[in-house]
């Protein structure tokens, strides 16, 4: 698609009263300042797209003090050729409107634009929609300059111009990458959100990595240390000699009843206790595994609550510096409402009308003076309004944020540092607590204390046999022995223990390899989505960069704090130089790349607008119609064919 300027009509266009000026293919617009070079640019653009080259242009005709000349018509005519096939007539027109126009109370109601193809009109989104079927509107107006792709931010740029690559076929190319292929065609997962989804895995699966050796340590810190194997020797040679006590000591005594009950209380007791000790194990085990939990949710809620005064205390620092910045905004209004009312009213009386060229009456001098002091009374109060209203907005603001700023220092600072204590505190109390769990043992429980006092006062009404000297001398062994075999019971006992804890470190193991696997196939995903996104980008910006010839884009680099790619959007002259580094001239032809790049890849030809040509010797050459726009000091506006 091409498209070609014939002409412009310029009719009481900023100082132009009416000037037509014919297009070749390429032309060169020169002359000194205030010539009207950019006056033809603003026309284009105003004409085609309703704005100009500044936002603060006023397209109206000027009289020699800078105001407007009111009621005259302003309009712009560019006819364009379209594909070498047909011209197209395209207007724009500023019309003001009057209430009572022509009479003594005539006043100013604003103005109106009109638009009109082939002398047809339409309205705004008619007129759009027209000129959209020409050509696409947002690429029609980026391409009709080299310095309108540099105002977009960078992820419009990288949009624009990454889609010049749109025939990349990623299904294929992910074939060499079978985990993102399978996430994206399989899944029908998001590359971008894969990679979220499987860092968050991996952090998740890294922080109860870590906590798994201090769980492991805690379970050794229960363990006790005997020779179990020994012990078992020992506690069967006592039993042996028992065996021969009893042995001896059979049909020797005859036990009592009073006795034989007594044993048998004896025995159910230390049944008894075994039971108890092992409940209390249980027990013990749970309350440990329990208070690691509790410990954790309070090392959280602490981080949470440090992390929201932290929040809280950014959020007023910034308020304060907002409220001295609207401070002094509204103290700039107050010195510019000052300024503006104590302006005193001053007039140049004019003798001839600078519309008919015509001399003034008395009468009419009167009324033209008349005249200026109510526009300068009426644009005064005006501004007076304005600047007014605009330093009430801003006390209102001021007024909202000294309010937040003081809500924080009177109430949310307090808040968050007792919020952050009491949160302290009880974290602290836990881990005291966990460190004081770790540390018992069933000898030091109330448990094994209530037992032993059961067993004593059992014991204590042991009744005593009538019997002789060698069955009391063969009980009295029998008793040492029992008491020495009970207590390698007791430290046998400990094995049961040492048993769970050793269950507990397997599972702990289990679980430790089950992460590390984990973190190991997540690594796996991560680096083949930063292999295929390298691989992509590769192909992209060789793609992208197979449209220009001067300049070479770099759409991703190396950020310094990790391995992850940061999007840019950077153009490199042939040198290696970085655009914002380039010189005047080099800037000028990289643009027009640019513009010849774009317009290649997506068979676009608009005009294009090249100002500052005095800055270039060699411009480069364009495939689009060009219309340089050149600075000659001293020198009168100028068009020639180039």
């Amino acid at each position: 698609m091409k498209i070609e300027i014939k002409s412009i009509t310029l009719q009481n266009f900023k100082k132009e009263r009416y000037k037509t000026l014919s297009f070749a293919h390429n032309v060169l617009i020169s002359g000194g300042n205030e010539t009207g070079k950019s006056t033809i640019y603003d026309a284009y653009l105003w004409c085609l797209f309703g704005v100009t080259s500044r936002p603060d242009t006023i397209v109206q005709t000027l009289d020699c003090n800078n105001n407007i000349i009111h009621k005259l018509e302003t309009s712009v005519v560019v006819v364009i050729n379209y594909n070498d096939e047909r011209d197209i007539k395209i207007e724009r027109r500023l019309t003001e409107r009057w209430k009572g126009k022509d009479t003594a109370d005539e006043k100013f109601m604003g103005t109106t634009q009109s638009r009109l193809v082939d002398d047809v009109p339409y309205s705004v989104s008619q007129f759009k929609e027209k000129l959209n079927s020409l050509c696409n509107f947002e690429d029609w107006f980026m391409l009709s300059n080299i310095s309108l792709f540099w105002t977009y931010k960078v992820d419009v740029r990288r949009k624009i111009l990454m889609s010049l690559a749109c025939d990349i076929n990623e299904e294929e190319l992910m074939q060499d990458y079978p985990l993102v292929y399978k996430g994206v065609y399989t899944e029908k997962k998001d590359i971008a959100e894969m990679l979220t989804q499987q860092k968050t895995t991996r952090k998740r699966a890294n922080d109860e990595l870590q906590l798994i050796p201090a769980k492991v340590q805690a379970q050794d810190a229960l363990k006790v240390d005997e020779d179990f194997d020994n012990i078992e020797s020992e506690k069967v040679k006592v039993e042996a000699q028992l065996a021969n006590i009893e042995a001896n000591l059979q049909g020797v005594v005859t036990e009592s009843l009073e006795m034989q009950e007594y044993k048998k209380r004896v025995a159910e007791q230390e049944a008894k206790n075994q039971t108890a000790h092992k409940a209390w194990t249980k027990a013990h085990f749970a309350e440990v595994d329990n208070i690691f939990k509790q410990v954790s949710v309070a090392s959280e809620a602490l981080r949470t609550a440090k992390a929201s005064q932290k929040t809280n205390l950014d959020a007023n620092i910034q308020n304060k510096a907002k409220l001295a910045s609207l401070t002094n905004e509204f103290n700039d209004l107050m010195q510019q409402w000052k300024d503006v009312n104590e302006k005193e009213f001053s007039y140049a009386q004019t003798d001839i009308c600078p519309v008919c060229g015509r001399p003034y009456t008395d009468e009419m001098k009167e009324q033209e003076y008349a005249n200026a002091v109510s526009e300068y009374n009426t644009n005064k109060a005006s501004k007076l309004m304005e600047i007014q209203n605009k330093a009430t907005e801003k006390h209102g603001q001021i007024t909202v944020i000294k309010g937040c700023i003081n809500t924080y220092e009177q109430v949310t600072a307090n808040t968050d540092k007792k919020d952050v204590a009491t949160k302290q505190e009880t974290y602290n109390a836990l881990v005291r607590k966990r460190t004081e769990v770790q540390t018992q043992t069933w000898e030091t429980s109330a448990a094994y204390a209530e037992t032993i006092k059961e067993i004593n006062a059992i014991k204590a009404t042991e009744p005593k046999p009538v019997v002789d000297a060698t069955v009391e001398e063969s009980k009295q062994k029998k008793k040492e022995f029992t008491a020495k075999r009970d207590e390698l019971i007791k430290r046998l006992s400990s094995r049961d223990t040492n048993k769970r804890i050793e269950d507990e470190k397997v599972k702990l193991d289990k679980r430790s390899r089950e992460l590390a696997q984990i973190v190991a196939d997540c690594n796996e995903v991560i680096r083949q989505i930063k292999e295929y996104k390298k691989a992509k980008i590769s192909i992209v910006e060789s793609k992208v960069n197979s449209y220009f010839s001067l300049i070479r884009w770099k759409f991703y680099e190396q950020n310094i704090t990790n391995d992850d790619e940061k999007e840019i959007c950077t153009a490199i002259d042939r040198n290696g130089v970085d655009y914002n580094n380039t010189n005047d001239g080099t800037v000028i032809n990289m643009g027009i790349d640019i513009i010849n790049g774009i317009s290649t890849a997506k068979d676009i030809y608009v005009p294009l607008f090249v100002d500052r040509k005095e800055s270039v010797e060699n411009a480069l050459p364009s495939v689009q119609q060009v219309i340089y726009l050149q600075c000659k000091y001293g020198e009168p506006f100028k068009i020639e064919n180039v």
